[in-house]
């Protein structure tokens, strides 16, 4: 079982705590990114969690149709975060699928945003609310950036520690966008999800840039002589970061 994660290279359990590994989470720009993922992925589903049921009725349906209506939402959720993983596993590319699972949720709000909440135009307010919830696609792949995008234990540690904050902080900041006085549109708010889906497009395409940049670097070093590599996976079950270990390749 332990061989299979071998060509992962990112450790094994090690009770030891490094301090290095801490201040090396410190400089690393994927860290950043991965947290600014968590953070604006969480401020919108905080907000949407916490209000949909709101937003649906304002649509112009009973409280008992709302209620039946909520259902579909887990549906619709279940399968956006199933088809990413399966098209993942297929494609291997992890963070344009994540990228491409935004994309309804963004024409989703930008629907809600322009198309007057009423009686006659529900049916069409409702499907553009099913479709934003396909960002749950990306939600459920950022946890794997994680798992196999950062190797050595106190640093693994450490940044899931991070992303557990941030969480945290973006299901927290996410309800308190949605105004009694904004009802029932609640247009500060919606505009405030557009603006954390467009910026997490921005900072997912940058993260990959980065890893394809930090990929091809190491390539090179081994092209030159200057690193040997490491054909058999001597290394993968060591304690040591990412950033350590030269032959270790980032996953996108």
């Amino acid at each position: 079982m332990v061989e299979r994660v071998r060509r992962n290279r990112t450790g094994l359990q090690n009770r030891k705590f490094r301090k290095e590994q801490v201040w090396e989470v410190v400089k690393d720009p994927q860290v950043y990114a991965i947290a600014l993922i968590q953070l604006l992925l969480t401020i919108p589903s905080g907000g949407l969690g916490a209000f949909n049921n709101i937003i649906v009725k304002s649509f112009g349906f009973t409280t008992w149709q709302t209620q039946l209506l909520q259902m579909v939402s887990g549906v619709v959720q279940l399968t956006a975060m199933l088809s990413a993983v399966w098209i993942e596993k297929r494609y291997k590319q992890t963070i344009f699928i994540m990228m491409a699972s935004v994309v309804p949720t963004i024409a989703g709000v930008v629907v809600l945003l322009t198309v007057p909440f009423s009686h006659d135009k529900r049916v069409g307010l409702l499907f553009a609310y099913y479709i934003m919830i396909a960002y749950w696609g990306c939600a459920g792949l950022a946890l794997s950036i994680v798992t196999r995008n950062v190797a050595g234990q106190t640093k693994k540690s450490v940044v899931i520690a991070c992303n557990f904050v941030f969480w945290a902080v973006g299901n927290a900041i996410g309800p308190q966008t949605f105004r009694s006085k904004d009802a029932p549109r609640y247009f500060p708010a919606l505009a405030a999800v557009l603006g954390c889906f467009v910026l997490l497009e921005v900072v997912l395409l940058s993260l990959r840039t980065w890893y394809i940049t930090e990929n091809k670097r190491r390539d090179r070093k081994i092209e030159q002589g200057e690193v040997a590599a490491d054909t058999a996976f001597a290394h993968s079950f060591e304690d040591i970061t990412d950033r350590e270990n030269p032959n270790f390749r980032y996953v996108y």
